[in-house]
């Protein structure tokens, strides 16, 4: 069965979270829904800003073309293991995502957002 989705109506966590219910209207205003169990919907979470940056692609014509979600807030938590550092990115519109991040890759990271934020710096203080 194919269910066109005129809106987006509630996204919400079923019973003890072992699945996740998405709200819709379909084309014709009638209400269904979409439950998925919690691991297909991790699935579907990664997936997603991949098929959304396709579609941009298709859309715009451009290759270049991007989907991107406007970091308003961050945090940065140790973990248990002391392995790796968890870098938790969030939109203002409730987008979150939290990344296992290790420390050689944090640190890379840093010299690199430093050296991107100079050079954007200079070109737009010229």
């Amino acid at each position: 069965m194919k269910i066109c989705s005129r809106k987006l109506t509630t996204c919400k966590v079923v019973g003890d979270g072992g699945a996740v219910e998405l709200g819709l209207l379909d084309r014709s205003g009638t209400p269904v829904c979409v439950q998925l169990p919690f691991d297909q919907a991790g699935s579907l979470v990664m997936t997603l800003p991949h098929v959304l940056a396709l579609a941009l692609k298709r859309r715009t014509g451009l290759k270049n073309s991007r989907y991107v979600f406007r970091i308003s807030m961050w945090s940065i938590e140790s973990t248990e293991d002391d392995k790796c550092l968890i870098v938790t990115l969030k939109t203002a519109d409730g987008f979150e995502v939290s990344l296992g991040m290790p420390f050689d890759t944090c640190r890379a990271l840093g010299v690199s957002l430093h050296c991107e934020a100079e050079k954007a710096r200079v070109v737009n203080s010229a």
